[in-house]
């Protein structure tokens, strides 16, 4: 695999030598034809503490296959095949484990840009009917089960149904690791300066997005190979995060003295640090690590939350 992709980007750098002439930038451009297929290993890793305490560490990996199934001039259709990581929560009869296995790999497809960039997937209803119907026998598993054991299922898997019904539900649950993939995709970036700029993220406390503030930079680079590694880091927007937390304390009641103490030593931080070892051109990642770090410490509750997603590129040997 990786002689197969040195060897296309050296061909493709005598073909496009021209974008790379300016050592002051660096093009991240999807050159697939039709039946190129790469496996990949990712790995997500979930980490929580509770008053200084760990109380989740766990870890579990899979392997992705990608797929180019049709290119035009606009566009490319990828298929994305990984294994179905729910099926792995729940302790399954023998018989229903048998009748379950055509829901162990999931199949979506979904469209990019002539470039790379990430449109929209194709076959979310497909998927959530397929989805929706492994859920039902999950919650018919056993009629042996405990009632309030198979309720507690059943209200578990409902709220999975609701989320699968919908397109933005299916991207919502299925669409991360495909968004880490494509995310340098389709643009150019400057190598001599770093790229400020501004984004908002979910607000976990209910109400509108909080605003963060965003920095990518290379740390290498090697244009002979079209081989680089971007880094992307995030913050939260000091401003905005106290405007968010004020709001939090007046659904509390506090008074002016009480706010102004909680203001003072309230922390909520939301990090991220990305990291994307990338073939450029034609457009494969080698090695991608997307971490994000929440720290709270408010209201007499302090915890801490690690999320990792790695996406690896498995080479032929």
């Amino acid at each position: 695999m990786k002689s197969k992709l040195l060897l296309l980007s050296s061909l493709l750098t005598s073909l496009f030598s021209f974008a790379q002439i300016d050592s002051t930038k660096v093009q991240f451009v999807a050159y697939w034809s039709i039946g190129d297929s790469y496996d990949f290993k990712v790995t997500k890793v979930k980490q929580q503490w509770k008053e200084g305490k760990q109380t989740k560490d766990e870890e579990n990996s899979y392997t992705v296959n990608f797929k180019v199934v049709d290119s035009t001039a606009t566009s490319y259709t990828i298929d994305w095949t990984f294994q179905n990581e729910l099926l792995d929560n729940y302790k399954l009869p023998e018989k229903i484990a048998e009748k379950i296995e055509e829901y162990r790999f999931l199949k979506v497809q979904y469209k990019t840009s002539e470039v790379g960039d990430f449109l929209e997937i194709i076959n979310w209803k497909e998927i959530g009917q397929k989805m929706n119907k492994m859920f039902d026998l999950i919650i018919n598993a056993d009629s042996k089960t405990d009632k309030k054991k198979k309720e507690e299922i059943k209200v578990n898997m409902q709220q999975f149904k609701e989320m699968y019904s919908s397109k933005e539900g299916v991207e919502q649950l299925i669409l991360k690791e495909i968004q880490y993939f494509h995310m340098p995709l389709g643009r150019e970036y400057e190598t001599a300066e770093p790229v400020y700029y501004e984004e908002d993220i979910p607000n976990i406390f209910g109400g509108d997005p909080i605003k963060a503030n965003g920095k990518l930079y290379f740390e290498a680079i090697d244009y002979e190979e079209n081989f680089c590694i971007l880094k992307n880091e995030m913050t939260l927007d000091p401003e905005d995060t106290k405007k968010t937390l004020t709001a939090v304390f007046k659904k509390m009641n506090l008074n002016d003295k009480e706010m102004s103490k909680a203001l003072e030593t309230a922390v909520f931080k939301i990090e991220d640090n990305n990291t994307y070892e990338y073939y450029n051109i034609p457009g494969i990642p080698h090695r991608i690590e997307a971490i994000r770090e929440m720290n709270i410490d408010m209201n007499n509750e302090k915890g801490k939350r690690i999320d990792k997603t790695i996406i690896e590129l498995i080479y032929e040997e």
